[in-house]
């Protein structure tokens, strides 16, 4: 086996465990059981967790090693703006590229949200908010963009599972339906307004349900 793909099969595995809170903010991550626990070597562990760092899943911390990542108020500020810079400048870029594939994908997505209102569950609605807002990214066709809102939107999985207690998603799926009808008729003013709406309602909920 290579080691890159050694290193792959660590990265999902602890990934896995975030986004499914087998593991949660805090915990510490130990060489020893990711070799016993995957059958690879310590050397793609080690990449594998130089990665995870940089994607901002975990933190190395002095005496203690990997942990994973537990944000505090500034961490959620700070991701917050860049993510609002960003996704409106991908959004900018998309409604004028997009496709009526996009369009459709997006669609069936919204589907999906809104049968979730009947019985909500947070792990799928952060599965399919990312895909949502991913929708548009790749259709910005720039691969800083995918680069950068990929770290940033694994941060804010890891926010949402870990510390949103909200109960539905109506509030968020109205704001979802603003921003698929901009994408789908490219109206970029409407549609960078309802994204900004989105994105601060979705710090506030992290906020009031977990103050950092």
């Amino acid at each position: 086996m290579k080691q890159g793909n050694s290193a792959d099969i660590v990265y999902d595995y602890i990934k896995n465990q975030i986004v499914t809170k087998a593991i949660y903010p805090g915990t510490r991550i130990v060489e020893e059981d990711l070799v016993r626990e995957t059958g690879v070597s310590r050397t793609p562990v080690r990449s594998a967790l130089m990665r995870l760092a940089y994607d901002g899943l975990i933190q190395q911390q002095p005496n203690r090693g990997a942990v994973v990542a537990k944000p505090s108020a500034t961490d959620l500020r700070q991701v917050y703006e860049a993510r609002a810079v960003l996704e409106v400048g991908a959004f900018r870029a998309a409604v004028h590229r997009r496709s009526d594939e996009s369009v459709l994908q997006m669609e069936q997505n919204l589907q999906k949200q809104q049968d979730l209102t009947n019985l909500f569950n947070m792990t799928e609605y952060v599965r399919l908010n990312r895909e949502f807002h991913w929708i548009i990214t790749m259709e910005a066709q720039n691969a800083y963009y995918e680069k950068y809102l990929n770290e940033l939107q694994n941060k804010v999985a890891t926010y949402l599972l870990f510390w949103d207690s909200s109960t539905t998603n109506s509030l968020s799926l109205d704001l979802h339906l603003r921003i698929f009808e901009a994408f789908r008729d490219r109206d970029e003013q409407k549609g960078v307004l309802a994204l900004m709406e989105d994105l601060q309602l979705a710090e506030e909920c992290v906020r009031e349900s977990q103050p950092l």
